[in-house]
């Protein structure tokens, strides 16, 4: 089963961290990132102008750029605990870029932000969407942070997790090597379920290779204890 490769590094917060080996991609037409943007099912959500986003493990928020080419008057927040890839400087570079191919500025608009393992380190907020892309599984502590992220959705606002398919002996390994959690799909609905979220959503794209899976939680009414 084809997976990413990544590279294991320690960003300056001293926080491990896993970046592409190859680096983020870039391309060149608009139907590359169309493909692109459906093989990571985002061509799935229906993002409403005015609404603020946040992307957790974003990288260098080239999704997000590309996702600006489609969409008007978005806010994104593009969150890693990487500031040496995830930074103000990055992610307006990359914006610029997919403004090129569009051939016009975008509406949108770009933050960098940097976290921990433990909490996302966004801004005081009510965000609409929170998402979560090839990222759950590397959490080391994960209730502690969807409960962080929970606190930064508004009332009945969503979470999308989307993930590469995974098999149970690479979830160990990452355990076992790097602390991350590295939970089979049904673990990870159970979590996030436990920390005030409802399951509405679940699907899977065949058409790539890494087969993700989608998943989409609304956050609950009912008060944590």
């Amino acid at each position: 089963m084809a997976l990413l490769c990544f590279l294991f590094s320690c960003s300056r917060n001293d926080e491990l961290s896993m970046q592409p080996t190859e680096g983020y991609p870039r391309f060149e037409t608009v139907d590359e990132v169309m493909q692109l943007l459906s093989d990571k099912c985002l061509d799935t959500i229906s993002f409403r102008r005015g609404e603020i986003v946040a992307d957790i493990g974003a990288g260098n928020g080239y999704l997000e750029a590309m996702l600006g080419m489609f969409h008007d008057d978005l806010t994104f927040f593009v969150q890693d605990i990487d500031s040496s890839v995830c930074n103000q400087a990055a992610v307006d570079e990359e914006v610029k870029y997919y403004e090129g191919i569009l051939g016009k500025p975008f509406s949108c608009r770009f933050f960098a932000v940097n976290g921990t393992h433990w909490e996302s380190g966004l801004p005081n907020i009510e965000f609409d969407r929170i998402l979560m892309l090839w990222t759950f599984q590397y959490l080391k502590e994960p209730r502690i942070f969807i409960t962080d992220l929970r606190s930064s959705l508004r009332e009945g606002g969503f979470l999308y997790v989307i993930n590469p398919e995974q098999d149970y002996e690479y979830g160990l390994e990452l355990k076992e090597k790097y602390g991350w959690n590295g939970f089979t799909v049904e673990r990870q609905i159970s979590e996030i379920i436990d920390c005030g979220f409802t399951l509405i959503s679940f699907a899977r794209n065949y058409e790539d290779n890494q087969q993700p899976y989608i998943m989409v939680f609304q956050k609950d009414h009912s008060p944590q204890s």
